[in-house]
């Protein structure tokens, strides 16, 4: 009996897969639907330099004004909400509060980079103010320039990353690039200014003190660029593992 049933089994079993093999569709590969852009073609790009905005007319040439005088008429594009043309627009202040946002909160971030500008030009101003006719003219008033300059005695050239040789990890100093220079720049001082001082001060005069500080080539931040820098000049003799 148990043969009969076997065949019946593989009967029944051929069947379906006869029965699925007519039904069902051959396999068309589709292609998925991109998303295209909602402007039309004769929209044009928005036009977010602000020096090209800032330009006087009196020193445009002819097909300068040509072009400003079309954009009159033409549909331009929305601009993208990370883009704007302001005067008072820096990429370094925006990448800095986006690093020192916690929890999404970037108009808190925001207010404390603001407050922490603030706190730098009142600074310098009542140091201007109580300093003599001499030494006035040594006083750096603009706390844009006050930051960059920081920012930029706080970026180490040489960096030391940790590479595998018979089992055992070594600190080989490789060249930085300039963006990891200023990420590594930017971390020290918001770390600096949350983990190493006093809980008690608020965070814009916590900065505004360790900016000033890098600004003169002073500080902790400088002294771990300092310390960086001496650690790659002692693994000096690892360098050429960073190729075999």
């Amino acid at each position: 009996m148990a043969a009969p049933s076997v065949k019946a089994v593989r009967g029944w079993s051929g069947l379906a897969l006869a029965v699925r093999a007519v039904a069902l569709p051959p396999f068309i590969p589709r292609l998925s639907q991109v998303r295209g852009s909602h402007y039309g073609p004769e929209y044009q790009d928005p036009q977010i330099d602000k020096h090209y905005h800032r330009k006087p007319i009196s020193e445009l040439t002819e097909q300068e004004k040509h072009e400003r005088e079309l954009r009159k008429t033409q549909f331009v594009k929305a601009a993208p909400a990370t883009k704007t043309s302001s005067v008072f627009e820096d990429p370094l202040v925006s990448k800095f509060t986006n690093m020192m946002m916690k929890g999404g909160n970037k108009v808190l971030a925001r207010l404390l980079m603001t407050q922490t500008l603030e706190a730098l030009k009142r600074k310098q101003f009542e140091k201007y103010h109580a300093a003599s006719a001499e030494e006035q003219a040594m006083i750096e008033r603009n706390p844009y320039t006050i930051f960059h300059q920081a920012l930029k005695n706080c970026e180490p050239v040489i960096g030391l990353v940790p590479i595998l040789k018979g089992g055992h990890f070594y600190q080989v100093p490789v060249p930085l690039a300039e963006r990891r220079r200023r990420f590594l720049a930017m971390k020290w001082m918001i770390t600096e200014c949350r983990e190493k001082k006093h809980r008690r001060t608020l965070m814009p005069d916590k900065l505004s003190d360790e900016l000033l500080q890098a600004f003169h080539n002073q500080g902790p931040v400088v002294k771990r660029k300092h310390d960086m820098h001496k650690m790659a000049e002692a693994n000096r003799a690892l360098a050429h593992y960073r190729w075999w």
